[in-house]
């Protein structure tokens, strides 16, 4: 016991003569109950534990500096609280598939990274980090999300241009269900990206090219400005497989938003050509979400991004004292895929009750094709509370 105290005594005295040169420390954290269920497929039962899944994740991080050199750190603990058989089947990991999975509860580093400068005005972010790129993103709609292990230049040396080299080793994705976990693996053989940011007071351009070793190279061009009262913007994106005889996936897509008396409204449109082999959606999530402006919530990357897809989706958000109001619907029709052809209306509910963060997302489902509106149609509900300190 002597020991295990004198150990806990010095390692405390070692992190506070650390800290006394460190600066702008500052520690964060945020607890999360993650809660869905479903009427889709058999035996269909809304609020039925068979047909229901939950996680509850904790996240404890910090930052600071040190002269010109930052940090972050960042751990994650997910588990189901031993509810899976009482009240809930296990983990979701996607959107008809609990797969009995259960919630460790082991803890990991979910971010651990430095930055500095390497260069006039271009500094490094280096380490095990979020990511917010149109083909390798974060995704946050779960409980748990996904990051990688990078290096990420940013360079600014020019006015109203950001430059930014990229190099993306790893991903914690299960590239079946989509789910976060604690293993970091490969992304291919490594990712690389370059792009250039530009943004002035009245027009927004971004361009991003992907080099994915043995799978595709890549390239997305989104450019916005503002027409009196009107947000509008456009997207120009393709995949090129490295595979023989595949061919390249093509698509555009249009938004429009404006705000009439506190309503936000927006409207979008995409179309992706019928050749193709790949989606322009997240490759680290084996293509679940995608930054194409048509995308719901389940009705993503693996319906609107896919080849020979044509997606509408239609928003409008207010806020009524406290509480967020949103309503949309999208539909999506896939001229090779019958089973792809849906309809979503999503009702999504945001309050504040004391400290935690109430969200509640309520979806109806529908598909052209019997059988996989059988299995897939009908209602979710979602329900997510947090607490950020």
């Amino acid at each position: 016991m002597k020991k295990i105290l004198l150990s806990v005594a010095v390692a405390t005295m070692a992190l506070s003569t650390t800290a006394s040169a460190l600066e702008d420390i500052k520690v964060t954290g945020d607890a999360k109950v993650w809660y869905e269920t479903d009427n889709a497929g058999t035996p269909g039962d809304m609020f039925n534990k068979t047909d229901a899944s939950a996680e509850v994740v904790f996240k404890l991080g910090m930052t600071g500096k040190q002269g010109d050199v930052g940090f972050g750190a960042e751990l994650t603990q997910g588990s189901t609280m031993g509810l899976e058989g009482v009240l809930v089947n296990g983990v979701r990991t996607n959107a008809n598939n609990l797969a009995n999975q259960t919630g460790t509860g082991d803890m990991y580093a979910s971010k651990l990274y430095i930055t500095a400068p390497v260069a006039p005005d271009t500094i490094v972010k280096l380490g095990r980090q979020e990511l917010n790129t149109p083909f390798a993103f974060t995704e946050k709609w779960n409980a748990q999300q996904n990051n990688f292990d990078a290096a990420v230049f940013v360079n600014s040396s020019v006015s109203d241009l950001t430059v930014i080299g990229a190099y993306v080793g790893q991903t914690n994705t299960d590239g079946t269900n989509h789910k976060a976990t604690q293993e970091f693996n490969q992304l291919f053989n490594g990712a690389f990206a370059l792009a250039a940011l530009y943004k002035n007071d009245s027009l927004a351009v971004n361009a991003w090219a992907y080099e994915l070793p043995s799978v595709a190279k890549a390239f997305w061009v989104d450019a916005g400005m503002s027409v009196g009262p009107v947000a509008l913007k456009a997207y120009v994106a393709t995949m090129m497989p490295a595979a023989a005889n595949t061919d390249d996936t093509l698509g555009f897509a249009l938004s429009a938003a404006t705000d009439i008396s506190g309503i936000k409204l927006s409207a979008a449109a995409s179309m992706i050509g019928e050749d193709g082999a790949l989606a322009l959606a997240n490759v680290a999530t084996n293509f679940k979400k995608t930054k194409l402006p048509t995308a719901g919530v389940y009705t993503d990357g693996k319906f609107v991004a896919l080849p020979d897809s044509t997606a509408f989706k239609v928003k409008a958000a207010t806020k009524m004292g406290d509480t967020g109001l949103a309503l949309q619907a999208v539909n999506n029709t896939n001229g090779t895929d019958d089973t792809k052809d849906t309809t979503e209306i999503d009702l999504i509910i945001s309050q504040k009750v004391g400290a935690f963060n109430l969200k509640g997302i309520v979806m109806h489902r529908m598909f052209s094709d019997d059988a996989t509106d059988t299995a897939s149609g009908g209602q979710h509900v979602r329900v997510i509370a947090s607490v950020k300190f």
